[in-house]
């Protein structure tokens, strides 16, 4: 979980960059994956280096995605990794009434990008 957690560090939670896909993936025995492509700047590199970030949220228990037609991919308000006791979740370009909501219900209330599982993982795909 640490590299996850600096990936999100070093990509300031994707700020200004772009979502690229979002894909569920079914897997034997009925578990299900959701794997989200970025495509945003390392701050922790020297000059201007954008890559892509495969985020897999694994165990998926719940998936929201709001969005309307002709929808712009741009990440204004970042993605926020964020741990709920047994579960993570990944919530894509929320705004809330403070930086990082407080509780599950919270985002499930204002959130309209999220994936919430047992499981993540952050890996640079370029």
């Amino acid at each position: 979980m640490d590299r996850t957690q600096q990936i999100f560090q070093q990509y300031h939670r994707f700020d200004d960059g772009a979502l690229v896909s979002i894909e569920q993936q079914y897997q034997p025995g009925g578990v299900q994956a959701v794997r989200i492509v970025l495509y945003a700047r390392n701050h922790g590199l020297e000059g201007n280096v954008w890559r892509q970030v495969a985020v897999t949220v694994g165990d998926v228990r719940e998936l929201m995605m709001k969005t309307p037609g002709n929808f712009i991919n741009r990440i204004c308000c970042g993605v926020k990794l964020l741990r709920y006791g047994d579960v993570w979740c990944v919530d894509i370009d929320g705004t809330y009434m403070h930086d990082e909501p407080a509780t599950l219900d919270e985002v499930r209330r204002d959130g309209d990008c999220y994936v919430i599982g047992g499981t993540v993982e952050a890996i640079e795909l370029d």
